[in-house]
C-alpha cells in the first residue's frame, strides 16, 4: 500500500470510528478530511496542508503529530470562521527533500491555504523556503530549527511549537543549580534539532561553572550504544541525554545492559517522551524523563481534558507531538474565527496568528517578536499514574516549572543573535 492510499485508508477508518457523517471525499479523493457539516454554498472549505513523518524513523512521533491534529478538528466539527475545515496529510519520512517536495505539492496541485508542520528539525527550513517562495502561510510545528525564527526567518511563516535551544537552556540551570552536577556528559543526536537542544543545555550549564566532560554525537539510528556508554570518562559525574526515535530505547536498554545504572546517574535532557514510554518499564520510574514545553503529566484542566480525550480516542497519552499539533488547530482556529474565515487573505491570517493568545493544555502562549511561543518549560519525572481511562500508566510529570521562557533564554533578543547559531 503506497504512502497515499495508507492516508486515505487511516481517513477512512478514523472517520467511521467517530462517527462522522461524511466521508466520501476522504474515500475518493487523497487524504483529505472533510467537515462534517453540511458545506456553505457560498465559501468553499478551508484546505490546510499538514506535513508529518508517516514512515521512516520517526514515525512514531508523527503517529502522535497525526492524532492530535485530528482531535482536534473533530472536536471543532471541522468548523472555523464559518466555514467547513479539510486537511491533506503528507508523508515528510523526515528527509528534508522529501519536506520539501509534498510542500511543494501541497501548494501547487491541492491548492492548500496554509501548511502546518513539519515535525524534524531539519525539515522546517527546507519548507519555509516554500512558504517564502510561494506565498503560502506555513504554521511551523513542531519543527525547532532555530534559525527560523531568529538568523533565518520567512515573513510568511509564524512558528506554535518551540524553538530548539528553548529547552536546552533551562535544562543546564536546573543541572548545574538543582541537581549540583559539576562535570557532565553529554550523549546527543547528531542533526540540527540534537545538537541545538544539546547545544542550548551546555551553554547555561558551563555558564553556571560546570564543565562538560565529554559530548558524544551520534546519527539517528544508531544500533549500538555500547561504543558510546564505553566512552563515557570515569569521572563524570552525570550523563545528559539527548536522543530521538527508536535510538531512545537502544540507550535506554544499553544503560541498564552494561550495568551504568550502578555506577552513574543518567538524565533525559530530551529523551523519554510519552509515546516512547509504553516501550520501556519500570526501570524508568523516578528517573528525569525531559526538558519541554509539556508534560503529559501537567495537572490543569486544560490538560486534563486534553488527556482524557486523547486517550479515549486512542487508548494512550499523548506526547508533546500530540500536543503540539492539537494546539497548533486551536491557535489556527482561534485566528481563522477573528478573521471570520477570510484565510485568503494570507496578510490578515498571518496577523491574527501572531495577535491572539491561547491556553493550551501545554499552558499559557503568545508569539514573541520574532514568531516564536513564549511559554513554560517542564523539567519532569517518570511516575506511575492510576489514569481513569488508561489504568496504571508511565508518565512524565512535572517536577519544576521554568514560566514564560523565551527562545532568547534571559538574554536580549539582540544580543542573543550577535552570538550566531549554536554549531557543534
Amino acid at each position: 500500500m503506497h504512502g497515499g492510499d495508507v492516508m486515505r485508508f487511516l481517513s477512512l477508518n478514523r472517520a467511521k470510528r467517530f462517527g462522522l457523517a461524511a466521508v466520501a471525499l476522504a474515500a475518493l479523493g487523497m487524504a483529505t478530511v472533510p467537515g462534517t457539516q453540511a458545506q456553505s454554498q457560498s465559501q468553499a472549505p478551508i484546505k490546510i496542508g499538514v506535513l508529518a513523518p508517516v514512515t521512516g524513523p520517526l514515525s512514531t512521533p508523527g503517529k502522535d503529530m497525526v492524532d492530535g491534529w485530528k482531535l482536534f478538528w473533530e472536536q471543532a466539527k471541522n468548523q472555523a470562521g464559518g466555514r467547513n475545515v479539510e486537511y491533506v496529510i503528507a508523508d515528510t519520512t523526515c528527509n528534508p527533500d522529501q519536506a520539501l517536495t509534498q510542500a511543494r505539492r501541497l501548494v501547487h496541485q491541492e491548492k492548500v491555504h496554509f501548511l502546518v508542520g513539519p515535525l524534524c528539525g531539519h525539515e522546517g527550513p527546507a519548507v519555509a523556503q516554500v512558504s517564502k517562495e510561494t506565498g503560502v502561510p506555513l504554521v511551523m510545528d513542531s519543527a525547532g530549527a532555530d534559525s527560523v525564527t531568529k538568523w533565518d526567518r520567512t515573513p510568511t511563516m509564524v512558528r506554535t511549537a518551540v524553538s530548539a535551544s528553548q529547552i536546552g537552556h533551562p535544562f543546564g540551570d536546573y543541572l548545574y543549580k538543582e541537581l549540583g552536577k559539576r562535570n557532565v556528559t553529554f550523549i546527543a543526536q547528531d542533526y540540527t534539532w540534537g545538537q541545538e537542544v544539546a547545544l542550548g543545555m551546555v551553554r547555561t550549564f558551563t555558564e553556571a561553572g560546570g564543565k562538560v566532560a565529554k559530548l558524544i554525537w551520534n546519527p539517528i539510528g544508531t544500533k549500538d550504544y555500547g561504543a558510546t556508554i564505553a566512552s563515557i570518562p570515569a569521572d563524570t559525574d552525570a550523563v545528559v541525554a539527548v536522543v530521538v526515535g527508536a535510538d531512545r530505547v537502544r540507550l535506554f536498554e544499553a544503560w541498564f545492559s552494561f550495568g551504568m545504572d550502578k555506577k552513574k546517574t543518567i538524565y533525559g535532557g530530551y529523551w523519554m517522551h510519552q509515546d516512547v514510554l509504553p516501550q520501556l518499564d519500570d526501570r524508568a520510574i523516578g528517573m528525569i524523563g525531559n526538558s519541554l514545553n509539556y508534560a503529559a503529566g501537567l495537572d490543569t484542566p486544560e490538560n486534563k481534558a486534553f488527556t482524557t480525550a486523547f486517550a479515549q480516542a486512542y487508548r494512550r497519552l499523548p506526547s508533546w507531538f500530540g500536543e503540539s499539533a492539537y494546539t497548533a488547530g486551536l491557535w489556527t482556529k482561534t485566528a481563522i474565527d477573528s478573521i471570520n474565515g477570510k484565510v485568503e487573505d494570507r496578510e490578515a491570517f498571518l496577523k491574527a496568528m501572531r495577535t491572539v493568545q491561547v491556553r493550551a493544555p501545554r499552558g499559557p502562549l503568545r508569539l514573541d517578536e520574532y514568531d516564536n511561543p513564549i511559554q513554560n518549560v517542564y523539567i519532569s519525572k517518570i511516575q506511575k499514574i492510576k489514569h481513569p481511562v488508561l489504568g496504571d500508566v508511565l508518565t512524565n510529570v512535572p517536577v519544576k516549572t521554568y514560566e514564560g521562557v523565551s527562545q532568547f533564554w534571559t538574554d536580549k533578543p539582540e544580543d542573543f543573535l550577535k552570538r550566531g547559531p549554536y554549531k557543534r
